[in-house]
């Protein structure tokens, strides 16, 4: 099965250029008062019930959404402004690695991963057991009698995340009378042997509260001084990465413009009518 989804997804690489509600069980990672910890990720994945709650309070919600557009993006690790996706290749006492936080949070059953498909389904049925993703991709682990698995960090392939996939969703509020964009789903993508597999989709929301924890190990006082010790939820609620598009819906581009030429024109074009459509979400707030 790794291999077929490696065979689909091999177009989306091959053609780049450079280019609701927190389903999650959070309930094995909830303190009531901060611990004491010695690693970064031990602090960023124990949260008190009050962050738990203030995130949850402004988690995505789109239903009185009257338009929507679904915007799929790859992340690479080669790309200026990508950093927060994949460094430290390890987590250290002060950053985490965001792969390495995500296997961590799913080996304890705090969030739940679902199976890669072209758009994610959220379903039971796409619901993910750890250890099959664990040994699917070949990772290491140990049974734990409560149903959990213990992964060594050393174990944890970071290194070979050289991507992630992301969803976009861009919609108008008829409720609040504005337009927003909202990142909804990430996916990890490992490569292995000279091809990618992406892993699981999970949801953006479910991760948020403890993504709000880990600081972010780039400087973005360049984009705003405010944001000088972003976390890594910051960067990606705010999109302050840069990230191809490889699909809109349904539609993957490059089934469409196989010409790399095309391909870029199309993507341009896209990008275009998203700038566009983001002025006009400006303008209408400002006119409130």
């Amino acid at each position: 099965m790794k291999y077929l989804v490696s065979l689909m997804f091999g177009g989306i690489l091959l053609t780049s250029t450079l280019t609701a509600q927190n389903t999650a069980n959070n309930g094995p990672r909830i303190l009531d008062a901060a611990p004491v910890t010695s690693t970064a990720e031990d602090k960023v994945t124990e949260i008190s019930t009050r962050e738990l709650f203030v995130m949850e309070n402004s988690m995505n919600d789109y239903s009185s959404t009257t338009w929507s557009r679904d915007i799929y993006r790859q992340i690479s690790d080669d790309v200026e402004g990508n950093e927060t996706f994949f460094y430290p290749q390890q987590s250290t006492d002060s950053r985490v690695n965001l792969f390495s936080t995500l296997i961590n949070l799913l080996s304890t059953n705090t969030v739940v991963a679902y199976r890669y498909e072209a758009q994610p389904d959220m379903s039971d049925d796409s619901k993910l057991e750890i250890k099959d993703v664990l040994k699917d991709n070949l990772i290491p682990f140990t049974e734990n009698g409560d149903h959990t698995v213990t992964v060594k960090k050393e174990d944890i392939p970071s290194s070979k995340i050289l991507h992630y996939l992301v969803k976009e969703k861009w919609y108008y509020d008829i409720k609040t009378g504005k337009g927003d964009v909202r990142v909804t789903h990430i996916c990890p993508v490992m490569f292995d042997k000279g091809k990618h597999y992406p892993m699981f989709w999970i949801r953006f929301d479910d991760v948020s509260v403890y993504l709000a924890r880990a600081i972010s190990p780039v400087a973005v006082a360049n984009i705003t001084p405010v944001l000088s010790n972003a976390s890594i939820f910051d960067i990606i609620r705010n999109r302050y990465y840069r990230g191809c598009i490889y699909q809109v819906g349904l539609r993957q581009l490059s089934v469409y413009f196989p010409d790399m030429k095309d391909l870029i024109a199309e993507r341009m074009r896209i990008e275009n009518e998203l700038d566009y459509i983001q002025s006009k979400f400006y303008a209408a707030e400002r006119r409130r």
